[in-house]
């Protein structure tokens, strides 16, 4: 019945494709020349085309995450080097066109992968309600038997994984920068320490000598001072030896008298 389901869905995008210019502008056929990750293919279309595809309404765990490997080699062996019909349904936000795949057995990849649970239901508000009915019951054929993802004890959605690396991602760019700036620091320093260390070590060469300007010429001041006292208490000296020979005659004239 699921597979009934499946074939009832792409019968009815078959047939709009035929009957609306639109449906049909959104429906690409070539051949499938990379994967990656377990949600993203590239196909070339018979014109040469590149067309860069994310499967739209899944969410596969990434690289590192438990089962990232086996959801990028699932996609491989479904879709890598064969040809594939993908109908077109937007851009995603990292500019993603994205898409269902139907691969040549006529298997839709997007719900095979959420059915092996190796993929979360996810980003489907825009999901026509037949469509998300279909892969929630993918879904819940997945966890009841314990599929991919579902036998883990703990799970993390995929966009939470990517956050998270994104957030230590941009640690370790904080972390690089500012080691970075400390060594362009540490090595400016290296080559100016010469140069510092020679002003350095002139200006301590000034003070020294102004300070050694300054005690000589206090030397030579206190030595005038003392100078200056010496010579004048000669000349006090002479003076009072003058005063007294020149009283001495007015006393022996006073004396005779």
């Amino acid at each position: 019945m699921p597979h009934l389901t499946e074939q009832l869905l792409w019968a009815c995008l078959i047939v709009l494709s035929l009957v609306s210019p639109t449906w049909a502008d959104g429906i690409v056929r070539g051949q499938v020349v990379s994967v990656s990750g377990g949600d993203v293919l590239e196909l070339v279309d018979a014109h040469g085309l590149e067309h860069r595809l994310r499967l739209a309404f899944i969410d596969a765990p990434e690289p590192g995450q438990p089962f990232g490997d086996e959801a990028q080699s699932a996609l491989a062996a479904m879709v890598l080097g064969r040809p594939v019909t993908a109908r077109l349904l937007g851009r995603s936000d990292d500019g993603f066109a994205q898409a269902e795949v139907i691969e040549p057995n006529g298997h839709l990849v997007n719900l095979e992968l959420v059915k092996r649970g190796l993929a979360w239901h996810s980003y489907f508000e825009s999901q026509p309600n037949l469509e998300r009915d279909t892969y929630q019951a993918a879904v819940a054929a997945a966890q009841q038997t314990r599929q991919g993802i579902w036998a883990l004890e703990r799970l993390e959605l995929p966009r939470d994984y990517r956050a998270r690396a994104e957030q230590a991602l941009r640690w370790r760019h904080f972390l690089v920068a500012t080691l970075s700036s400390a060594a362009l620091l540490g090595l400016i320093l290296s080559i100016y320490d010469k140069r510092i260390s020679g002003w350095i070590a002139k200006q301590d060469e000034h003070l020294k000598a102004s300070a050694e300007a300054s005690r000589l010429a206090h030397i030579r001041s206190e030595a005038d001072a003392a100078e200056r006292d010496r010579t004048r208490a000669i000349a006090d000296q002479e003076m009072e030896r003058l005063a007294a020979i020149h009283r001495a005659p007015e006393h022996k004239g006073i004396e005779r008298v």
